[in-house]
């Protein structure tokens, strides 16, 4: 939130400024607070870059002119007010709601007052829309070899096609299967131990150390660097709190991520599957899978507390063994999960498009014209993505890798996208 702090001398900015600078840096990285100090003669100059503004009390009786002047230019504007311990009267409080003010503060308030007001503030933006909050999905699956890695990265693309902001966050942290399918490796793991052995703080700037961009709009947060952190992180009681304060900020960074678990299901992967918007359970049309899904639904349901945010799609649909109708009526007598789980289309058998890893592209780019489509519909009904927003079915059939668009272009050249 940028917050616009207004009063007549540089003390009086500096008397609010202070208030803030007492918050706990998580709070100040969470809100996402951009503070700006004018006087009050040049409020007017800065008010259109502002989504909050604070006025001190050395403005006096100023203060609510200056309100008023500033909700009639910007009507959304959420105002804050500072007065003198001996103006907080009732007669105050008439006059500054009178000019529009949100609220009003003594001076002798405890920054935690600011803070409560800014965290209601912020609260009403994300209900209106006005900041940016990904959307989660987290990945699993009931048993392995599903195709739960390839659901994942394809729909990352399927993201970076329609200029989402996407975090990959691999957590498969044994075999870090969606890692080595794009081919990401570096330094940058050791970023994610540092968090896990308290030797750096978690904060925005060490997130985008840590991430590694395999396109324009999609980078990748890879597991820890060493076998016994990465433990730690999905195993130890201590990873839900940090996995839930890496996901608080990474959500104010990004318009979506997606989290392959690997099926791992412990304190971490937990607390996330509590954490996101939609659990994606990616499941085969063997009857294995269908009794391996049985038992899996009870640990999830158990997490997720119901079944609202629980989705399941069919990857590599053949229509020769189990149909989904099938695989719902199986489960359905049992779990009651009702028809929302089920809406989504089963991903065709697409033997080229199986190739996919360390190709540079994925499932979606490599596929068949039925399984782009059928994955773009996957990502729509996840709300991932509104359909029709761009050309989606030319842009996944562009040919080459899917990072292409970070290498530079010739002088003049048009980025795809832009």
């Amino acid at each position: 939130m940028r917050v616009l702090i207004v009063d007549k001398t540089a003390e009086g900015q500096a008397l609010c400024a202070r208030r803030i600078e007492a918050f706990n840096q998580s709070d100040v990285e969470m809100l996402d607070l951009r503070v700006k100090l004018v006087l009050d003669k040049d409020w007017q100059a800065q008010i259109h870059d502002a989504d909050v503004l604070i006025l001190g009390s050395g403005l006096a009786e100023a203060a609510a002119q200056i309100a008023r002047s500033a909700l009639n230019q910007m009507p959304w504007l959420h105002i804050i007010m500072f007065v003198t311990e001996e103006a907080y009267s009732g007669g105050a409080f008439r006059a500054a709601h009178a000019a529009g003010v949100r609220k009003v503060l003594p001076d002798d308030a405890s920054p935690l007052d600011l803070l409560q007001e800014l965290v209601a503030i912020y609260a009403e933006f994300r209900r209106e829309g006005r900041i940016r909050e990904a959307r989660i999905v987290l990945v699993t699956h009931a048993k392995g070899g599903t195709g739960a890695t390839s659901i994942c990265a394809a729909l990352a693309e399927v993201c970076s096609v329609y200029r989402k902001r996407t975090m990959l966050w691999d957590l498969d942290v044994e075999t870090r299967d969606l890692c080595r399918s794009l081919t990401v490796n570096g330094a940058e793991a050791k970023v994610v131990s540092s968090w896990v052995n308290g030797s750096r703080e978690i904060s925005r700037d060490s997130i985008c150390d840590a991430l590694i961009p395999v396109s324009q709009d999609v980078s990748v947060l890879m597991p820890p660097d060493s076998m016994a952190e990465a433990m730690d992180l999905v195993c130890h009681t201590d990873g839900m709190a940090l996995c839930t304060r890496l996901l608080e900020l990474a959500r104010v960074m990004h318009d979506v991520i997606l989290i392959d678990t690997g099926g791992r299901i412990g304190p971490a992967t937990g607390a996330l599957m509590r954490a996101a918007d939609e659990v994606l359970i990616v499941i085969d049309d063997t009857v294995l899978g269908l009794t391996a899904l049985d038992l899996f639904l009870s640990y999830v349901k158990a997490l997720v507390v119901g079944t609202e945010r629980i989705s399941f799609v069919v990857n590599g649909y053949s229509g020769s063994l189990l149909a989904v109708p099938q695989i719902e009526q199986e489960l359905e007598p049992v779990h009651h999960l009702g028809p929302r789980p089920w809406r989504l289309p089963p991903v065709p058998v697409d033997p080229k498009a199986s190739l996919w890893p360390g190709s540079g592209r994925t499932l979606y780019s490599m596929g068949q014209k039925a399984t782009r489509a059928t994955l773009e519909e996957i990502a729509s009904q996840l709300n991932l993505v509104q359909r029709g927003g761009v050309d989606a079915a030319g842009a996944g059939g562009r040919s080459g890798a899917w990072w292409e668009r970070l290498l530079p272009h010739k002088p003049g050249e048009v980025t795809p996208g832009n």
